[in-house]
């Protein structure tokens, strides 16, 4: 590949619009990644990166360059790949960017500069860059492949990446969110594990209890960036919604969602002060015995086989809490909801080796590429059958949790999104008010759906 000036790529990227991470399930991990970044995107700027080699010395095949978000991540797809070299003769390299510095670098490739071969495209940017024309049509390959029919994962994610019946990405994982507890904090408080038979308010009254005075425990963490692993799931289980089907309209000022807001005041009572989440992050609150619960998606469970591993075993996970709303003591359907969503593995519309990059994607996505992700404990995959090897690889923390929302014990309420959801980020930031005043929070909640509306007419 050519060599390429990061400071002329970012400059592109101001011209054309910097593109920051949205509220998502990717956005939390992306926290943990930024600070295991080999360079800041100030150093970026100002250096010249040599890549590597166009040309395997071994085989003749032009390397594939892959770009992922998440460090965690790496070790495990870099393992895949090469496995997939082992047989291809074409060789792979994963590099980790971390979430900001990623889709600046990305939009600053489709603008002119030059984009990795193959990439992670994400539900709150895949509608502006298949509108764009950014990403290699998949179609024509996936028709003809055999390895591939999309019917084997789930319709929520393939549509994530499908527009005008083409499909500009292969479903790489799917997420759910399960309630994390510090097992030490109950007992020694004398109150039972958190089960299937919570409810929001039950949650709030333990997280209360388990709350010091002195500051030195919480009962819960959760900042406002918190998104998918915290409010939304708790708006669609009291039967509100954040943006409607039709994405032109906000839910934050309908009546069901207001209602779902002011219960969840109850649990941010019981939480650090909103700067503390926001300078520490909820895992190194949680993580730190700082707080009791937190809320957390399936994509940090390699964060917390580590800490298992070294010997931290008071952690365990249960399905989220439901909305008991006829009142009759028992989970009907709807009323336990956990936010989803699903990466996707794409490559640019421009890749010099289309015939190439597919091949590396189909494997990626392939039975085989999705049930090795399981069994290496990368993550949860999107090949519908293959995630119970992602819980038995992690043994040492019991993960069915989140299998067992995914499978019908709660209903999966894709990330709310939309071609462009910068508006997801500004909610976050207008949050932090009623965070801080709880009495503030219906009426933020309106204001957020008054912006929101202004942004989506737009």
């Amino acid at each position: 590949m050519k060599k390429r000036t990061l400071a002329a790529m970012l400059a592109a990227s101001m011209i054309a619009g910097m593109m920051s991470g949205c509220g998502s399930s990717s956005d939390s991990s992306a926290a943990s990644s930024a600070a295991e970044a080999t360079s800041s995107a100030e150093e970026a700027a100002t250096e010249e990166t040599e890549e590597a080699p166009a040309e395997d010395t071994a085989s003749g095949a032009k390397q594939i360059m892959v770009n992922v978000w998440d460090s965690k991540q790496q070790p495990g797809i870099q393992q895949i790949c090469d496995e997939w070299t082992a047989t291809s003769g074409i060789p792979v390299k994963v590099e980790v960017v971390d979430w900001d510095n990623y889709w600046t670098l990305l939009e600053a490739g489709a603008t002119g500069g030059e984009m990795p071969d193959v990439f992670w495209m994400h539900s709150q940017y895949s509608e502006k860059y298949m509108d764009q024309g950014i990403l290699l049509d998949l179609t024509d390959y996936i028709a003809k492949d055999d390895a591939i029919d999309l019917s084997n994962y789930y319709e929520e994610v393939t549509g994530l990446y499908a527009m005008d019946g083409k499909q500009y990405a292969v479903p790489k994982d799917y997420d759910t969110i399960a309630l994390w507890y510090n097992k030490d904090m109950f007992d020694e408080a004398g109150i039972a594990y958190p089960d299937e038979t919570w409810t929001w308010e039950k949650l709030i009254e333990v997280a209360q209890q388990l709350t010091k005075e002195d500051g030195s425990q919480y009962g819960f963490v959760g900042n406002t960036d918190a998104n998918q692993e915290g409010y939304y799931n708790a708006i669609y289980s009291y039967g509100g919604y954040v943006i409607n089907d039709a994405k032109d309209k906000s839910g934050y000022d309908d009546p069901a969602t207001l209602e779902a807001m002011e219960m969840y005041t109850g649990l941010i009572k019981a939480m650090p002060p909103q700067s503390t989440m926001a300078e520490s992050g909820n895992l190194s609150l949680f993580m730190s015995n700082t707080a009791a619960m937190g809320m957390f998606g399936s994509w940090y469970a390699a964060s917390f086989k580590q800490m298992a591993e070294e010997g931290n075993t008071q952690w365990a996970c249960a399905v989220l809490p439901y909305h008991d709303a006829n009142g009759n003591g028992s989970c009907d359907e709807g009323e336990r909801v956990s936010i989803f969503n699903g990466l996707g593995w794409s490559a640019p519309a421009n890749v010099e080796n289309p015939d190439d990059v597919y091949a590396l994607i189909s494997y990626l996505g392939s039975k085989e590429g999705q049930t090795r992700q399981a069994e290496l404990g990368v993550t949860m995959s999107a090949y519908k059958g293959t995630s119970d090897a992602w819980v038995a690889s992690i043994k040492e923390v019991d993960l069915t949790p989140y299998l067992d929302e995914a499978m019908g014990d709660a209903k999966l309420v894709p990330m709310p999104c939309s071609r462009n959801s910068a508006w997801a980020e500004d909610a976050k930031q207008s949050l932090v008010a009623a965070w801080q005043d709880t009495s503030k929070m219906t009426e933020v909640c309106k204001q957020i759906a008054a912006d929101m509306n202004a942004s989506l007419a737009e």
